[in-house]
């Protein structure tokens, strides 16, 4: 690519960090001047808790109009506002007696969040929970099983364990706080005989302080950007929590003069500091990423969002710290290409969502339908054309069975060009990973991924999932790998915020590691025991 091209991408990106950032700066100042909306600080709801599949259940059913749900984490404050939204439709809408059920038992898990969002004060203003809830996992594997989107965390050949707490408070209201400590066992570590390994680490941390309807969170999380139920393009849960700081507004809300017109706003702007990869100098140990995210509902049934990573910085001999000059260089003006202390790597994706209600009315056994897509680009080509993309759909109700979802996700992370087949998710100095786990989605980079899932949920508190995903790695390579997983999970509430699951899933490798007719299998078996106080 000849310099003048690569100047020119350069700035593209730059100019989407610039007016990112400008429009925060733009929100934040209107917001701290003149917001009617004032929301008590609360602690996050975890991604892989089952509140965003209720959410999304409620959704469907047209209880809840005004939410911003390809952004998360949401804050249990969000969440009162959106079963105070349901609550009220479902007092006009001919509801069943399962989103009926479901509704109520949402409603008494985060019964003192909606109480604080109608009748602001009937909460306290300070709390501390010691024990919030706790966690135990296990899990066999005997052989190279794929698992992903588990926040970082390894699992080897034989038995593997984790137990976690959670604490969390809250202070005069504008201070919160969140401790999740886990203690991890494997029993091969690396997959090696006798390489017992126990550790103890600070899985999730965070402190908040919380104005109006802005938010600081410093401290140690995760994010997932983008409509995906399966992988995201830019951020998901796959890799370990990321230690930043995270500037956000915690319930949607509308933008002010004729920008209101755009509907219900999220945004997200933070700067983590990523460790150091054991398994390689790449990343650089201490290197940055920034991420800048907007969200918008411009109609009950459609979302539109916008997500910007930059990848910077970090120890690197012979190079000096960043000062605020070379941020701002990097964020607005990079135009690098040495691999000096102001040079990057970006991503950029936009994302659609919409969802359809009362399909039964062209489709009979459906009652109702979301699809949703994702495209990104790679800073490196002018306009970015190492594309990704990423699409899918659910069928909610199926046979008009309450509870019943079908989902289909495919993702393609293999740019169509033959000769930058490899460009997703690499880079020399600053590839976008953590641990050697990927930000974004878990395929990796010059692959492919279909994912179908059968889920079903009953008022009863049970529950259960029947799957396939197929993965294809390294797509330009002579021999493509392809992975092919079947799995199911079965869960039931044992009592009263107390869930029980056990998982099972096979899978199959063809051409393992890119190599002829070389074959792997493995199984996986685990169970999940959760208790919530």
């Amino acid at each position: 690519m000849d310099k003048y091209r690569y100047q020119k991408k350069r700035n593209l990106f730059s100019f989407i960090g610039f007016l990112s950032t400008a429009i925060i700066v733009f929100v934040l100042f209107f917001w701290s001047i003149t917001s009617p909306v004032f929301a008590y600080s609360t602690v996050n709801i975890p991604l892989d808790s089952p509140f965003y599949a209720d959410v999304e259940t409620l959704i469907s059913h047209g209880l809840i109009k005004s939410d911003v749900s390809s952004t998360k984490p949401f804050t249990r404050a969000e969440a009162g506002r959106l079963l105070s939204e349901a609550i009220e439709h479902s007092k006009f809408e001919n509801i069943s007696l399962s989103t009926a059920s479901l509704l109520d038992r949402m409603a008494e898990d985060y019964k003192e969040e909606i109480s604080e969002f109608m009748v602001p004060g009937s909460t306290p203003a300070t709390f501390i929970k010691p024990l919030d809830g706790f966690s135990l996992n296990y899990r066999y594997l005997d052989g190279p099983h794929s698992i992903f989107n588990d926040e970082g965390i390894n699992y080897f050949n034989g038995s593997n364990a984790t137990a976690a707490f959670q604490s969390s408070g809250r202070l005069w209201k504008y201070v919160s706080l969140y401790v999740q400590p886990m203690v991890i066992y494997n029993q091969k570590f690396d997959g090696i005989d006798g390489n017992d390994d126990t550790k103890v680490r600070l899985h999730k941390g965070y402190l908040k302080l919380t104005f109006h309807n802005i938010e600081v969170e410093a401290g140690r999380d995760s994010i997932w950007w983008g409509p995906g139920y399966h992988g995201a393009l830019l951020i998901s849960n796959n890799a370990k929590p990321f230690d930043m700081i995270k500037i956000s507004n915690p319930r949607s809300t509308l933008l002010p003069w004729i920008f209101r017109y755009l509907g219900p706003f999220k945004f997200n702007l933070f700067l983590a500091q990523l460790d150091k990869d054991d398994a390689s100098e790449n990343p650089p140990p201490h290197s940055k990423l920034m991420g800048v995210r907007f969200d918008f509902k411009p109609h009950p049934l459609l979302e539109l969002g916008t997500s910007y990573l930059s990848h910077f910085g970090g120890d690197r001999p012979g190079i000096d710290s960043l000062d605020i000059s070379d941020y701002l260089h990097i964020m607005f003006s990079n135009e690098c290409r040495d691999f000096d202390k102001r040079d990057s790597n970006k991503e950029f994706a936009i994302d659609i969502s919409l969802t359809i209600p009362n399909v039964y009315k062209i489709v009979p056994f459906v009652e109702s339908v979301k699809l949703y897509t994702e495209v990104g680009g790679e800073d490196d080509g002018y306009p970015p054309d190492r594309r990704a993309f990423l699409v899918g759909m659910v069928m909610n109700d199926i046979f008009r069975l309450n509870g019943l979802k079908l989902r289909a996700e495919y993702a393609d992370l293999s740019p169509s060009r033959n000769d930058v087949r490899r460009t997703w998710y690499t880079h020399s100095v600053w590839p976008m990973r953590q641990k050697g786990r990927i930000f974004g989605h878990h395929a990796g980079t010059d692959s492919d991924d279909l994912f179908i899932e059968l889920s079903h949920s009953f008022n009863n508190g049970f529950h259960y999932k029947l799957g396939f995903d197929k993965e294809g790695n390294g797509l330009s390579y002579a021999y493509v790998q392809e992975k092919y997983q079947y799995f199911c999970e079965a869960g039931y509430d044992i009592k009263k915020r107390s869930h029980v699951t056990i998982m099972y899933s096979y899978e199959d490798i063809d051409n393992y590691m890119n190599v002829k007719d070389s074959k792997k299998d493995s199984h996986l078996l685990g169970v999940e025991f959760n208790h919530t106080f």
